[in-house]
């Protein structure tokens, strides 16, 4: 047996895009574009992480760390 991944995926977007959108609104009745596009970002990642394992290593997680440190650190010369 073998999921239909392209199927699967699509659910996770739609669901995602959804959620983002209704999450966007929770606070505010007129949310930043901005805003909008990365609550729905963040809910179609959720979505995904729920329905797929992902195999990462060590030096991968290391360096996606060290490019989402906040710019103030970056000026700091620690990159």
């Amino acid at each position: 047996m073998r999921a239909k991944t392209r199927a699967i995926l699509e659910e996770c977007i739609q669901c995602g895009i959804i959620a983002g959108h209704t999450r966007a609104y929770k606070y505010s009745d007129d949310p930043s574009d901005e805003h909008i596009r990365q609550t729905i970002d963040d809910a179609i990642w959720l979505e995904i992480d729920d329905k797929f394992e992902f195999e990462r290593n060590l030096a991968d997680e290391i360096h996606e760390g060290f490019d989402n440190l906040p710019d103030s650190v970056k000026d700091y010369g620690w990159k």
